[in-house]
């Protein structure tokens, strides 16, 4: 895992204290050893909070942690199982999505397997953590569509043995709550939105340094901190965004260094309000 502030690629990590703490949860779950019981995860936070990043960051630790065995040959190694289920929602349309991100070939008879065989493939494959992107997308249908979703979760994790992640709007954690079974089994985390101040100062040289802007220190001084702030929304995407975008028309301008109008240039392209 990166340290704050260092600088790498547009996908480097931000190690901040929430999401370093979400991804550590991920990784000690996926070491321990399947019981009947195994937990969920409820990763939840506004949309741009790095949610994504978390569940990038735990796989790519995980798969670390777990390397493809030396002769391996009886199935796709699968440590993580990171997905997004499509809209509208059914038991069958899970399950096809999994089957899909597992390898195995869809056919026009798969449906009638298709929960037992996701299974199966979970012990095959030595899957250690099923990640559910989005979740709050399938969890929004009302009525049999809603109970549908939430027995196929519950189903792969008793008949799976592998514990899961699922990541979405603060929706989620209200759904899995009202589910006696599931809020029982699960463990939430949230990811607040940075407040003024020295934290979103310390977010604020980290992006800047990360996307090698020059003289990353002057955007965390107080004005101009303030004002990224401000306009941010207390969001960690929309930190990145303004200053990515404040990079390019800088950049647009022949010049390299950001200025505070190329700031308030971007900021106008920016939602008005959270």
């Amino acid at each position: 895992m990166e340290g704050l502030g260092q600088p790498h690629s547009s996908a480097f990590w931000i190690d901040f204290d929430e999401a370093r703490f979400a991804v550590e949860t991920l990784v000690d779950i996926a070491h321990d050893e399947p019981d009947e019981r195994p937990p969920c995860v409820i990763l939840v936070g506004q949309s741009g909070m790095g949610k994504t990043s978390i569940l990038r960051e735990a796989q790519r630790r995980i798969e670390c942690d777990f390397p493809e065995p030396d002769g391996w040959r009886d199935a796709r190694y699968a440590p993580v199982l990171r997905t997004v289920i499509p809209a509208s929602p059914t038991s069958l349309k899970i399950n096809l999505t999994l089957l899909w991100k597992q390898g195995w070939p869809i056919t026009p008879s798969i449906h009638r397997i298709a929960d037992l065989k996701v299974v199966e493939l979970l012990g095959r494959q030595r899957t250690r953590l099923v990640a559910v992107d989005n979740v709050h997308a399938i969890l929004t249908a009302g009525g049999r569509a809603r109970r549908d979703t939430l027995d196929a979760f519950r189903f792969l994790m008793s008949e799976g043995n592998v514990p899961m992640v699922v990541a979405g709007l603060e929706i989620a954690a209200d759904i899995f709550a009202e589910d006696v079974e599931l809020a029982y089994r699960s463990i939430v985390l949230r990811l607040p939105l940075w407040p003024p101040g020295e934290p979103s100062q310390r977010l604020i040289l980290a992006l800047a340094r990360g996307l090698r802007i020059i003289e990353p220190e002057r955007f965390a001084e107080p004005e101009m901190a303030e004002f990224i702030w401000r306009n941010s929304h207390g969001v960690t995407g929309n930190f990145k965004r303004l200053l990515h975008w404040g990079h390019k028309i800088a950049s647009r301008d022949g010049r390299q260094r950001v200025e505070f109008a190329d700031l308030r240039a971007a900021a106008a392209m920016l939602p008005t309000s959270a």
